[in-house]
This record gives structure tokens, sequence and C-alpha cells, in this order.
């Protein structure tokens, strides 16, 4: 994988009063903000090592520009597919901004002698920006990499150790580049080429479980919905509440208790023969909202609402309480091993089934253009 320094803007932290509010607006309010000059532009470009603290872990991992050709070569894998409304408002903003103000995700298979080095770039440097968001609970440090010997090394081992990456966020930014470029190939000489780019390896990447809430239209839809799973699945009530255990298993959530589901033998067999790898959300689409619920499209359909894998099962309870029609459901994550061979294999994950970690932050960095 070819990578590069970038030439960037960088928000004057003097004039932010308050990140969490800043940063939570910026989608929205760049142009306004850099005309106003609190955007500053970098004096050289630059590669970041970027460290990333939560409640839970920290991640490293590095900021740069990725290669386009990279991802129209097949090199950069996706794992969903893109909506042509969603492309062309990216395409318009991009356009409008003059500058990407979000960094594609890419995770990568972990390397022993990328990620020393990496690591090893913390060492004695102290970060240019350090950013606190209070409401996440995160801190995000960003450390600059300027010299020259020092950004050859990690070019060298990124050509030498990462031949194909994945996409875990940004799968519209990607293609909105590239359809820009089709567009407006003059673009490449104003640094177009390439992309900014997150990169943490898949050790360094924490994939949890998009998790569900269904409005039901009665509260004797509940006993319905357990005896139909009963003919698919072992169901047990729980005596607290739990996330679930393993693959094929999830936990259903409801006003009168709390039930472990797990998948029979033969329904996992039966979608196996056709998908190879069966997904939890393949199967609980399939046989929950579309055989039980008559869902007709799980994207869309306002009775479900989606729950971040980071907020865990509090919402869900939370919720459940204040409104007795309403029930949840708890995945197993999905494992980076089925992840990556979808990706290789072309196809795709189930709508809303991953949720990645860490989340990178709009307006931290901006590529400009």
């Amino acid at each position: 994988m070819q990578i590069k320094p970038i030439k960037y803007l960088f928000p004057d932290l003097e004039r932010v009063e308050n990140s969490d509010a800043f940063f939570d607006t910026i989608k929205e309010n760049f142009p306004q903000k850099n005309e106003e000059g609190i955007f500053l532009q970098g004096k050289k470009s630059t590669i970041f090592l970027y460290k990333i603290k939560t409640k839970k872990r920290v991640f490293h991992g590095i900021l740069a520009g990725v290669d386009i050709e990279d991802y129209l070569k097949g090199n950069i894998k996706k794992h969903e597919n893109t909506l042509l409304k969603q492309e062309e408002n990216i395409v318009k903003l991009t356009l409008e901004r003059n500058a990407i103000i979000k960094p594609v995700l890419l995770t990568y298979k972990s390397n022993p002698e990328l990620s020393k080095l990496i690591k090893n770039g913390f060492h004695n440097r102290k970060p240019k920006f350090a950013l606190e968001f209070t409401k996440d609970k995160q801190t995000h440090e960003l450390y600059a990499i300027t010299n020259e010997s020092e950004i050859k090394s990690f070019q060298k081992l990124f050509d030498k150790h990462v031949k194909k990456s994945y996409i875990a966020d940004g799968h519209h930014r990607m293609a909105a580049v590239s359809y820009i470029l089709d567009e407006k190939p003059e673009l490449k000489n104003h640094g177009l080429n390439y992309i900014l780019c997150a990169l943490f390896d898949l050790d360094e990447l924490s994939i949890m479980s998009y998790n569900r809430m269904f409005s039901l239209s009665h509260i004797d839809e509940i006993s319905i919905l357990l005896k139909k799973l009963r003919t698919w699945s072992d169901v047990k009530k729980l005596r607290s509440i739990r996330l679930p255990m393993k693959k094929h298993e999830f936990i259903l959530y409801t006003s009168k208790g709390h039930y472990s589901v797990t998948w029979n033998k033969k329904i996992v067999a039966q979608n196996r023969k056709s998908n190879h790898i069966v997904y939890d959300i393949d199967l609980f689409n399939d046989y929950v909202l579309t055989k039980i619920f008559k869902v007709l499209e799980v994207r869309s359909d306002p009775r479900i609402q989606y729950v971040e894998g980071i907020k865990g099962v509090k919402p869900i309870v939370k919720s459940l309480k204040e409104n007795e029609q309403l029930i949840g459901f708890s995945f197993f994550p999905v494992k980076s091993r089925d992840f990556v061979k979808t990706a290789d294999t072309g196809k795709i994950l189930p709508p809303k089934s991953t949720w990645f970690e860490p989340r990178i932050r709009n307006g931290i960095i901006v590529q400009n253009l």
C-alpha cells in the first residue's frame, strides 16, 4: 500500500471553547469556521501517529494519505454497498468545502515489524494536538512525523507488508472521491490522488455488534414471537441481563423478561450452504424480521431502531422500562476473520451488523484540496 504525507488544515484550539460542541457540529459548520480563519494551514506535509484513549482501551494507528489507485485496483476492500444518493451528497459537500474533513478508517492484517514501528514512534515525542472529549470520555492525540527518513521508514513497511486493506468506515467517501476524479481528473494535481485515511491494524480495532430495538403493535406479540422462535431455536429465560456469549446466540430483552436464543444447528447449516459464512444478523433479518414481523426493508422500517455497540444494552433496558411495547436484541460481534473473508471474496456484510472502534472525528485533521 502506498502512503504519503498530506497537506492539511487543523483547528486553532485556542479558539475552540468546547471540543464536544465544536467537533459535533463541524460537519455542518466547516465552511463557516474555515471562512472565519479558525482552521489553519499546516506548515509541512505530514504523517501523524494517532493515539485514541477510551474508557476501555488505547488504540494506536496513523493518519496518512493513501493512493486512490489502491482502491480503484481493488487493493482496498469494501464490505458494504454504497447508496448513490449518499455518494452524490458527499461529492457535493467535498467540492463545496474544497476539503475532506473526516478520514476514511482502514484496517489491515497486523504485522509485528509495522506495529513496532508505530508504537515506538510515540516514545519521547510530544503530541502536536491533544483533544479531550468529555462526553465520550475519550482523548485523541496526534504526533507529527515530518522527518523525511522517518516518513520513508513508514512508507517502506506499508509498501512491504500491507498488500491490501479493508474499509471499516468511509465506503461512501472512498466511492465519492473516485467519482470526483473521474469527472475532474485535474484535481489529482491538487492532492486528491491521495485520500486522507486513519489506519489501524486488526489488533488495534474493536469490532462490536450493532444492536436493535423493535416496536410491537401490541404487547401480546411477545408470546407469539417466543412461540415461533422455539420452532427454529433453543430459547431459555435468563435470571439476569447479559450479552450473547457465542456466535449464533442473541439475547431478546422484553418487559416480561429476557431470553437467550440460540439458532438450531439445522437452521445454521441450511444457511451455510448458500452463504458459506452464516451471519447472525442475516438469520435475524430472515426469520425474525421478515417471517415473523413481515418487515420488507430492514434499513428503513420505522419500527426498527439501531443501537451502536459501544453503548451496550443500557439504552435498550432503559427504553423497555419506559415503553413495554418495545423489545430489544443484542448480538455476538462479527469475528474479524469472517469480516476479512467476506471482503476478500467480494461479498458484503448484512446492513448494520458491525460497529467499529475507534471512531474518527470530523474536523480534527482536514485534507486541504
